[in-house]
């Protein structure tokens, strides 16, 4: 059962993955996009220190948000950001 299972396996392997459309290719720079940047927004709102002085970070989601801001507006904004600037790089 073994060898079976092997050459299954093996002509699995050979066959070549479905070509992937170009709204599945849109989708997935999207997503990366997005992702990318709801990281920088989180990024935005961390507390460093230097020479033992706290510095604290831009924290852009509260300049634009205000306070009380959920993790889903959040990622709204990193949403509405990124299709911002795909809309400008558009128009150049």
């Amino acid at each position: 059962m073994a060898g079976i299972d092997k050459r299954i396996g093996d002509l699995e392997q050979r066959i070549p993955p479905p070509p992937e459309d170009e709204v599945a290719a849109r989708r997935k720079v999207l997503i990366r996009l997005t992702l990318d940047e709801f990281a920088r927004l989180k990024a935005s709102r961390a507390v460093h220190y230097r020479a033992g002085r706290r510095i604290e970070g831009e924290d852009i989601p509260l300049k634009i948000l205000g306070p009380g801001y959920s993790r889903e507006d959040l990622w709204e904004l990193a949403h509405q950001r990124v299709l911002e600037r795909a809309q400008e790089d558009l128009s150049e």
